[in-house]
Order: C-alpha cells, then sequence, then structure tokens
C-alpha cells in the first residue's frame, strides 16, 4: 500500500502519495502524486483510487521495458507476452497489500491448502482436499504425516535457512519426505522417469552443483519466470531422488519467483498428463511447449486467486465486525 505525506507550499498543506515501483533487484521507480488539500477528503478519496489504478499500470510498464530490452529467448514468447504477465503479476499483488490482514492469511491458506493437495496428487498422493484442508486450518498431530511434513517444507524453503545449494535441496526433500525416510537422500540407482531419461545416479552430486552454478550465473538477469521454469525442468531432469523431485522442485520454483517479487503457482492435477507431455517435448527440442504450458499454469494460477479477492474482502470485513467491541446497555 502506497505511503502519504503532508509539504507545506506558501503557507498550505498539501497531501500527497507516494510510492516504490519494484522492477528487478537493485532497480525500482519512485512515483508520487498530489491529492489535494487534507481536509478534502472526498477528492482525496478519488485521486487514492487513481493513483492505486496508475501505479498497477506503470508497474506493469516499468518491468514490461526492463525484461522486454533484456530478453531475446523467443521460444519463450512465442504464445505469450511479457506485458500479459506482468499485468496479472501486478494486479494480484498490489490488489492483495489492499485487503488487511484477515482477508491476506484467507488467500495464504487457500493458497497452501490447493498447492499442498494439487502437488502432491500429482505425485499419486491419496489424501483428500478436505483432509488437507483441515489440516491446513488447525494443524494437529492426528492427521496426515504427509500434509504435515508439506507444510513444514513450504515453511523452511521460505525461510532464510534455505539456501541455493544441493545441501540446502538435500535437506528440503528430508523435510518432505520425514513421513517415508527410507526414501530420503539422494538415489543411488538408475531411474526411468515417464520412459525419459534422467542422470545417472553416479553424476547426481556433480549435476547439481552445475544446476546451482547456473542459478548463480542467470540469477537476476534471465526474466524471472522464465528462469523459475527453467530451474524446475533442469531439475526434474536430474531427478535426484527416487521420489518426491516433482514436489520438491516446484517448491523451489515458487521460492523463485516469490524472490523475484511473483506470486508462486500451482501446477493443477488436472493438467498432469498435459504436465507430462510438456515435458517430453521439451527434452525432443521444443521448449516453446513446455513453456507454454507453465505460463498456462501461472496465468491460471493468477486468474483464479484474483477471483477470490472479493470473497476474502468480504469475509476480512464480517470477522473485523464480529471482533469489534461489544455493546452492553446498563440501564
Amino acid at each position: 500500500m502506497f505511503r502519504t505525506y503532508i509539504s507545506n507550499i506558501n503557507g498550505h498543506k498539501y497531501l500527497y502519495a507516494y510510492d516504490s515501483i519494484f522492477v528487478t533487484k537493485g532497480k525500482s521507480v519512485q512515483k508520487k502524486k498530489l491529492l489535494g488539500r487534507p481536509d478534502d477528503l472526498a477528492l482525496v478519496s478519488i485521486r487514492k483510487k487513481e493513483f492505486a489504478e496508475y501505479l498497477k499500470n506503470q508497474e506493469a510498464v516499468e518491468r514490461s521495458k526492463y525484461w522486454g530490452g533484456k530478453e531475446t529467448h523467443q521460444e519463450f514468447f512465442k504464445y505469450v507476452s511479457i506485458r500479459s504477465i506482468e499485468e496479472l503479476r501486478t494486479s494480484l499483488l498490489r490488489s492483495k497489500q489492499e485487503i488487511g490482514t484477515i482477508g491476506l492469511d484467507l488467500m495464504e491458506q487457500n493458497f497452501r491448502v490447493d498447492f499442498i493437495y494439487n502437488s502432491n496428487k500429482i505425485e499419486g498422493s491419496k489424501v483428500p482436499f478436505k483432509q488437507v484442508e483441515e489440516q491446513v486450518k488447525r494443524p494437529s498431530e492426528n492427521v496426515s504425516q504427509e500434509v504435515r511434513n508439506t507444510l513444514k517444507a513450504l515453511h523452511y524453503v521460505d525461510s532464510d535457512f534455505f539456501a541455493f545449494t544441493p545441501k540446502s535441496v538435500v535437506e528440503l526433500h528430508k523435510i518432505l519426505l520425514g513421513h517415508e525416510p527410507v526414501k530420503q537422500g539422494l538415489r543411488s540407482e538408475e531411474v526411468v522417469v515417464n520412459n525419459l531419461p534422467v542422470a545417472q545416479w553416479q553424476s547426481i552430486e556433480e549435476k547439481l552443483k552445475e544446476l546451482f552454478a547456473w542459478y548463480r550465473k542467470n540469477e537476476g538477469k534471465m526474466y524471472p519466470p522464465m528462469f523459475a521454469f527453467d530451474f524446475y525442468y533442469h531439475f526434474e531432469r536430474i531427478h535426484p531422488f527416487i521420489d518426491g523431485n516433482g514436489r520438491t522442485g516446484r517448491l523451489i520454483m515458487n521460492r523463485i519467483l516469490k524472490d523475484h517479487r511473483y506470486h508462486p503457482m500451482i501446477v493443477w492435477n488436472k493438467k498432469r498428463v498435459e504436465h507430462m507431455t510438456a515435458f517430453a517435448k521439451r527434452m525432443e527440442g521444443r521448449p516453446e511447449h513446455f513453456y507454454k504450458f507453465m505460463v498456462d499454469q501461472f496465468v491460471k494460477t493468477h486468474e483464479i486467486y484474483l477471483k477470490k479477492l472479493g470473497d476474502a474482502i468480504d469475509a476480512g470485513r464480517l470477522v473485523e465486525k464480529f471482533f469489534a467491541p461489544s455493546e452492553y446497555n446498563f440501564s
């Protein structure tokens, strides 16, 4: 949410709004707007709304201009434009800033439920949606360990304890599969995933080192969604663990998105077959199909949560009203 300040000019007070538009790490653009005299509440209210819309538009413009001038990966932009991605991104993130603490918490809980259910379901989880929802809302030791451990993994990957190193990835996987200790640790046998080859087990440690060297080299230089999707793809092609690779990769992909101030995304279980096909086509040398699928999932996530904003605002207001000071008539 933007901030305001009062400036004295020739003996008169004027109210200004200002905010910083984040373009990329180390680069931001400052914007401000005259709202009017502090006592002109009607005009100030109108101009605040105008400034909020202006910021949404300008953030998409500034970020599109910056990254559009840097990216040359035409296969990524064959089916989508930077501007369309940035408009969705800005609309969702800035709108979430305006819905209040309660509404924001509801949105975050809803995302965790959707993410855990879909990410685990893609890998064959049998835990029903309702049980995932109950565990997210009211954590308990008496329900699914799988869901509880995924929640712990979500907290870990978003914390300062997680680093983009092989060691942190192994720790993330250990937390995620805390209920299946026999599957923890780097694999020591050959596997084939959906009839597609992955790295030989003897090369996994070296491949992970190479992946994180690639991460450090390209972080901040590649268009962030493409950067996150590429990391996910390369991690899956290494396939460092016996099980839990997809779930681990999606957790890290979302951490990359959030580090660059994008909303995390969901690869929806209903698109499980298309998900596998997208990977196969990229393996065949057709990366544009993989990017189209990932962008579609990114867009769908944003569209779904933009539609939920109104409900989150209404629910937040109801809760605030409920917890308002109780009236008691002493007469």
